[in-house]
């Protein structure tokens, strides 16, 4: 991946006194309002915000319903801000229902005069922006109980009349605009937090005593896999009929070699700036390679890993040895990975030949001798394409 990514725009939030105490997070492009819930997830996966935002409060605007697909970060001080206008007394169990799991919320530019008090109850901020109110109806707003018991964020000061007069009368506020901090670009090399973990499994893996207690404590480290784990369990290929809510359990129910294969796809789907059709045939390869596999060595474990990986240079724009070269797989995979060795790499070798139409490369002398005959290969790669597509809905 790039150095000079830019992975966000963060905007100083001061105190009276010029500190700052949080910063507003916002997209690349700063002409989006709100956030999508694949950038602001992708945040909290990729990049070490808490070293980035020097372990200060993080504000993002959002909305209800991106809300919904954003798990509870609990090592990071968030406040997700949703807009007055797009809430009702209709959302209040939605509401208080976030409120009861521990996320923080605020409200933006809230009429009292037009909410419920049970509504406006729910909120723990308040922020006032001056695009869209004047100084005058912000030192309105402020005087109702309602909004002067909140912590009070007021946004788009542009000079230091305006900064004077706010810090006078909302003395404990927090302040930010043009005039006190232009947004900025922050660049940087994504983490990748999801190899971190896939490597901490496969070590894990590799040693015998470990139990689904002790890998559910490494995929409990995000908050999004855990959630994106959990969700797994649902699926038909488990038959799961419990309500899961912890990790371990998820592991129980999915098996422990199961999980790294889909700890393997969640990380792929987190890469940001790839076309959507790169995930599908790369999961379309790895189902292809564990069908096949099946047939020719029932009992060869890697198949899905080796096409699932063969695919990782085109996600993360890095030479495959290098991208290896931190993770403990097992020997039989990378050689395959690297030079096409062992089962797994003519394996890996067939469907690729498969794949680009380069049927002089496949041996299907070979494949006859185990019964596969090109019709049954064929079947094989459309069976390959369901499975995929099915994959693709975690």
């Amino acid at each position: 991946m790039k150095n000079n990514e830019v992975l966000f725009c963060r905007e100083a939030v001061v105190n009276r006194f010029s500190e700052t105490t949080a910063y507003n997070i916002l997209h690349p492009s700063n002409a989006i309002k709100g956030q999508d819930a694949a950038f602001l997830s992708s945040l909290f996966v990729d990049i070490n915000l808490t070293e980035i935002t020097q372990q200060k409060t993080i504000f993002f605007l959002s909305s209800l319903e991106t809300l919904y697909n954003l798990p509870l970060q609990t090592h990071i001080h968030t406040v997700t801000f949703l807009n007055a206008t797009e809430l009702s007394e209709v959302h209040l169990d939605e509401l208080s229902e976030f409120r009861l799991q521990g996320y923080q919320l605020g409200i933006i530019n809230p009429r009292p005069d037009t909410l419920p008090d049970v509504l406006l109850d729910i909120f723990s901020y308040a922020l006032l922006t001056l695009d869209n109110l004047t100084i005058d109806d912000v030192i309105v707003r402020i005087k109702h109980p309602l909004i002067a018991s909140k912590k009070l964020w007021v946004n788009k000061i542009e000079n230091m009349e305006q900064f004077t007069q706010l810090k006078e009368k909302i003395p404990n506020g927090q302040f930010s605009g043009s005039f006190i901090s232009k947004v900025t670009p922050v660049k940087g090399k994504r983490i990748l937090a999801y190899k971190a973990i896939l490597i901490d499994l496969l070590v894990a893996l590799n040693d015998r005593e470990s139990s689904p207690r002790v890998l559910a404590g490494y995929i409990e480290r995000d908050p999004t896999l855990t959630y994106r784990i959990i969700k797994l369990t649902h699926k038909a290929l488990y038959h799961s009929q419990f309500n899961v809510s912890n990790a371990q359990r998820a592991i129980e129910i999915i098996g422990v070699r199961d999980l790294i294969k889909w700890v393997g796809l969640v990380m792929l789907s987190s890469v940001l700036g790839k076309p959507d059709c790169l995930f599908s045939m790369a999961v379309s390869r790895a189902c292809f390679c564990q069908s096949l596999s099946a047939v020719l060595f029932p009992n060869l474990e890697g198949a899905f890993l080796v096409g699932l990986f063969s695919y990782l240079p085109s996600f993360f724009d890095e030479e495959l040895p290098i991208l290896l070269k931190d993770l403990p797989l097992d020997e039989n995979i990378k050689v395959a990975l690297l030079e096409y060795k062992g089962n797994l790499g003519g394996i890996l070798k067939i469907v690729e030949a498969y794949e680009s139409g380069r049927w002089e490369n496949i041996p299907f002398d070979q494949l006859a001798s185990k019964d596969i005959s090109k019709q049954s290969l064929k079947d094989l790669y459309v069976k390959s394409l369901k499975d995929a597509r099915e994959m693709g809905t975690l």
